[in-house]
């Protein structure tokens, strides 16, 4: 075990306690303004990233447009203007930041220090790279053997004739010549057996 897995772990578990004792509520803070039993005030601009609308914030309640202002209405002219959402959508909201942030919890606890995708992954851990050429030799090899394993499925005498006219670059003519037969027998077991082989393959 390398000696810099221990110290990786301790860095990562402090990274994610800081977060969670830091970051986390403090974009809660930021993201929800204000909060009470009628209604909850969201910025929009920390809610969608890049943002452009004219409204900067949005109002979750459960109350009308009309009994939200009799009752909150210096509030609300000093957020105008707002867009309304009911508290289904705000929940909507709500689930969705908690998936996201267990998610980014995750991947800090079992993510990749680096990027697999990027290149780098190798230089850091050759042992683990894959040459491209081997994997196109395995791919050749496996559809060779898949070809030959169809190739012998088929009846002798058209296994032979597709060899022949594919393989050793034999006409109709000069495989039907070799074996005593009319050519026009050759051609549609040639094609009867490309047929088979294009279902098969």
């Amino acid at each position: 075990m390398s000696p810099l897995i221990p110290i990786l772990r301790c860095f990562f578990l402090a990274r994610i306690c800081f977060i969670r004792s830091e970051v986390l509520p403090r974009l809660a803070r930021e993201r929800t303004f204000m909060f009470t039993n009628d209604y909850r005030i969201i910025n929009l601009k920390y809610e969608y990233e890049g943002y452009t609308g004219s409204e900067k914030w949005a109002i979750i309640t459960s109350l009308s447009e009309k009994e939200l202002l009799e009752k909150y209405a210096d509030i609300l002219e000093s957020h105008s203007p707002y867009i309304l959402l009911t508290i289904e959508q705000g929940n909507a909201i709500d689930e969705y930041q908690r998936n996201e942030a267990k998610h980014r919890m995750r991947s800090l606890r079992c993510g990749h220090a680096f990027d697999i995708t990027d290149g780098e992954f190798e230089v850091h851990h050759p042992e683990l790279a894959v040459c491209e050429d081997i994997v196109e030799q395995i791919d050749k090899q496996d559809k060779v053997k898949r070809l030959r394993d169809i190739l012998n499925s088929l009846p002798e005498v058209q296994k032979r004739r597709l060899i022949k006219h594919f393989f050793y670059n034999k006409s109709s003519r000069e495989i039907a010549k070799e074996e005593g037969v009319y050519y026009s027998a050759v051609d549609k077991s040639i094609v009867l057996g490309v047929e088979k082989i294009k279902k098969l393959f």
